[in-house]
């Protein structure tokens, strides 16, 4: 896998931190990024949380130490930044379904978590077009969702059968818009929310529909991208987007909502179904 070098650089300092108190904005801050942006950048580009990564890598560098040194599982976990030996053997037991002290005494053999390195690959770069949209409403209906309990497909099914036919007055009735609530953190894990809203333009003079939500997203130039195919392989362009082509560039992500968008070239699960990501960028 082809990584940004902002990336590399980040996973650098998180790998040299292990032993030490690992905050989200200081990682971020290695990367040029704001936190809120790094860890969607990080999640695309490796498929995993900054947490879930910190986490199976102290775990994974713990079980080389409990295997290869003499030191007492209490000292480890504290080292590994854990608050108790008790909490060490939980998260120890979650990932390799041994307790320390068993995987110690048996000394068998270990499936590590390696860090993530920077190897190149010949793909070609994914490609955008370019948009600009004036400020805009959308209605519908919103979900908290966090990087590690996702209820975004639950909220589409929804969506689809409570609420897309009873918008009578959307301005585009077949072209439904997934907006991601743009938040600049100073710190976010995998347990930190964010807003995903399912809905459709909506003229911006009318009352919002009984029931539903409404969130106007201002102008704004966008990178438009298209996903091709099955959405289990949307994180793929997400990462494409991200790790690939917004580093090399001539733009930076603009502090605002990005959305994905869904007309009638969408059909869920086939080969030929095509969805879009508005990307909200400015010059550097």
């Amino acid at each position: 896998m082809h990584y940004r070098p902002e990336l590399i650089k980040a996973i650098r300092y998180i790998e040299a931190g292990l032993k030490s108190k690992l905050i989200l904005e200081d990682i971020a801050e290695t990367a040029n990024m704001s936190a809120w942006h790094f860890h969607r950048v990080f999640l695309a580009s490796t498929g995993i949380t900054v947490g879930e990564y910190i986490r199976k890598r102290r775990i994974s560098e713990a079980a080389k130490e409990l295997v290869f040194s003499t030191k007492p599982i209490k000292q480890l976990a504290g080292e590994y930044q854990y608050e108790s030996q008790a909490a060490f053997t939980r998260s120890f037991t979650g990932l390799y379904g041994i307790s320390p002290g068993k995987l110690r005494r048996q000394a068998g053999p270990m499936q590590l978590f390696n860090a993530i390195t920077h190897q190149k690959r010949g793909e070609h770069m994914i490609t955008a077009r370019f948009e600009h949209k004036n400020q805009f409403r959308v209605v519908g209906i919103s979900s908290q969702n966090t990087m590690k309990n996702n209820n975004i497909a639950a909220l589409w099914n929804e969506f689809g059968a409570k609420v897309c036919s009873k918008v009578e007055d959307a301005l585009f009735p077949n072209t439904a818009l997934g907006i991601c609530f743009y938040t600049d953190m100073a710190e976010m894990n995998e347990d930190t929310p964010f807003t995903y809203l399912a809905g459709l333009q909506f003229p911006m003079d009318q009352d919002c529909p009984p029931v539903l939500e409404s969130r106007v997203v201002p102008a704004a130039e966008y990178a438009v991208f298209e996903h091709h195919g099955a959405l289990d392989t949307l994180s793929d362009t997400y990462n494409a987007i991200y790790n690939e082509w917004l580093p090399n560039s001539e733009y930076n992500r603009s502090s605002t909502d990005d959305f994905e968008l869904y007309d009638e070239r969408f059909n869920y699960g086939a080969e030929n179904s095509v969805m879009e990501i508005w990307v909200p960028v400015t010059k550097k």
